[in-house]
């Protein structure tokens, strides 16, 4: 029994360390995402911005297409994990909307790094997409249900939410962000998708949760 164990013991550690590995290229693939155009990444600048071994790379990642997808899944993740913290407690779908248009836009403001990494990454991975669809989707339903929203088309409303927020963060990104910002997008997104007004510049100047 307690050899059974001990064999086992080095392959858990084993998988723990390619983790770190794999995780390691993944940031650093983020980092030169952050830094440039996500087709002029090698893998070999990934091994390098990851300090690895040139050849440690393609044991993780045969092609860029792959990286992408990686750090896609864990931006994705981030996502979903943030506006899942962020509306417990938060009943309203328009108000959910609210806040996960402002947070992202304020993220941006707080690293501008991370937000140019989405903004390339977010038009090439599938996977990002689609967590930010299914949370948008889910918000945009209950805003209709309780009345705050109403619009002519669900998947046009979603492309405007996404587009809006997408925009917001890059006007951050390039210093085009005005006073307020977070607050003017998503108080112009609200009203876009039928809210009243007053009830949108109500919805978008309400504290934010934590």
């Amino acid at each position: 029994m307690n050899k059974t164990a001990n064999a086992d013991e080095p392959l858990t550690r084993g998988h723990k360390k390619r983790e770190r590995t794999r995780q390691g290229l993944i940031d650093a693939a983020l980092r030169l995402f952050a830094r440039k155009e996500v087709g002029d990444v090698a893998l070999l600048e990934v091994a390098n911005e990851a300090e690895v071994a040139s050849g440690t790379v393609y044991n993780y990642f045969r092609t860029r297409d792959e990286v992408v997808e990686a750090v896609g899944l864990a931006l994705a993740d981030e996502f979903a994990d943030t506006i899942s913290t962020l509306s417990i407690g938060v009943d309203s779908g328009s108000r959910r909307l609210s806040i996960g248009v402002r947070m992202f836009i304020r993220r941006a403001i707080a690293d501008p790094d991370w937000a140019s990494a989405v903004i390339r990454v977010v038009h090439l991975d599938q996977a990002i997409r689609s967590k930010i669809a299914n949370q948008v989707l889910a918000d945009l339903r209950a805003g209709i249900e309780e009345g705050a929203f109403s619009y002519a088309d669900e998947n046009i409303a979603l492309d405007l939410v996404v587009s809006c927020g997408v925009g917001g963060m890059r006007a951050v990104v390039e210093g085009r962000q005005v006073e307020d910002h977070d607050i003017k997008v998503a108080e112009m997104v609200l009203k876009a998708l039928g809210t009243t007004p007053a009830r949108a510049r109500k919805l978008a100047q309400q504290k934010l949760p934590g």
